[in-house]
């Protein structure tokens, strides 16, 4: 059963998955994808709960995002290392990541874009701003570790709608 939590309330565990195995962005409504992200942030602009991720255009996330405005954080279990590693070396566009991953779909509460039913955390999402980062105004030393290819991130911002952890 999911439980709705504080937005705050469990910053500790998504911030220690994000510096460790990673955790999932799931975009996409009729075929989601789940791709493993290493970089996100949490906190309160323009006097909201927001949460920022970073996609490049050449992902099928970035498709997938663009295309329905939200998106859901799912934070996994420390025993979902073989489907972490998976959803951050295939595309959505090759495979789907929720039948070859075993993944259970479950619908969102507040967003379209659904849960892995598997994960105990998910942050549920929409779009209120992006960006595209533009390597010009970034420290010299990052566009040369980060984006030697030059295939830039956008940056989405995403309204909190609410946080929902999994009780057994």
């Amino acid at each position: 059963m999911l439980k709705e939590i504080g937005i705050f309330e469990e910053y500790d565990r998504l911030i220690n998955a994000l510096r460790g195995r990673g955790a999932l962005l799931i975009t996409g409504v009729e075929k989601p994808n789940p791709m493993t992200i290493g970089w996100a942030t949490l906190g309160v602009i323009w006097g909201k709960p927001v949460m920022t991720v970073l996609v490049r255009p050449s992902r099928h996330s970035f498709f997938l995002i663009n295309s329905h405005e939200e998106f859901v954080v799912a934070v996994p279990p420390a025993d979902m290392t073989k489907q972490l590693a998976f959803c951050g070396t295939r595309s959505g566009r090759d495979h789907d990541k929720f039948t070859e991953c075993s993944f259970t779909k479950e619908n969102g509460v507040k967003v379209k874009v659904p849960h892995i039913a598997e994960c105990p955390l998910h942050y549920e999402c929409r779009i209120i701003h992006k960006n595209n980062v533009d390597a010009g105004r970034l420290d010299p030393a990052i566009p040369m570790q980060y984006y030697p290819n030059g295939d830039l991130h956008t940056i989405y911002y995403g309204e909190v709608m609410g946080v929902f952890k999994r009780e057994n």
